[in-house]
């Protein structure tokens, strides 16, 4: 792995949920949706993106 730059902090995921709840509201006054899955997407500046699921434990999603 090669070392960020001087000054730079590595990002890391909280020991937290970082989301709670399972529906989802409707945009068009639909019925709520039942969530399934959550992602943090995260983009870098080569144009790169690395996606990182979330876990759902305890009503909570959570950094894996």
């Amino acid at each position: 792995m090669t070392e960020p730059p001087s000054g730079d902090d590595v990002l890391v995921m909280p020991p937290m949920p970082l989301a709670t709840g399972q529906l989802l509201e409707a945009q068009d006054d639909g019925p709520p949706q039942r969530i399934t899955k959550v992602e943090v997407v995260i983009s870098t500046e080569d144009g790169g993106e690395l996606r990182i699921p979330l876990v759902h434990r305890h009503g909570a999603w959570w950094a894996p």
